[in-house]
């Protein structure tokens, strides 16, 4: 019974100390976006409602069509409404503007060229609530 005992409280020791650690690795990865996010596009870009800069803000653009940001009027007309901000659009994007939206006022954005790094800032703006 004893044995029974310490292995109950052995695998209630493993299994508390495995919880914050699953919990900070998902910490660690939102941090990770936010610091991509802040990296590369922060500078013209803000993830606050209705908080337009020199970019339109980007709270709740995954899944949003193009260009439609009230407030904000600088978008290039190359941006239709018929395009839509998803994964794969958004990754694009975040390599070459260009590519997307040919004469986008997104100048000097070089784009992102590593492909973990633009994965990171997708899956930032898909969780970013703007806070």
């Amino acid at each position: 019974m004893a044995r029974m005992l310490a292995l109950a409280a052995s695998l209630t020791a493993l299994t508390l100390d495995i919880a914050p650690a699953s919990s900070q690795e998902k910490d660690a990865g939102e941090d990770a976006g936010q610091v991509a996010f802040n990296t590369h596009c922060r500078n013209c870009h803000s993830t606050k409602p209705s908080d337009n800069r020199l970019g339109p803000t980007l709270h709740g653009i995954f899944g949003a069509k193009a260009g439609q940001v009230q407030g904000f009027g600088g978008y290039s007309g190359s941006l239709t409404p018929d395009l839509v901000w998803d994964e794969a659009t958004l990754d694009k994007f975040i390599t070459n503007p260009d590519s997307v939206a040919s004469g986008t006022t997104m100048k000097p954005f070089p784009g992102v060229a590593d492909a973990e790094e633009r994965k990171k800032i997708v899956d930032f703006l898909k969780t970013a609530k703007g806070s």
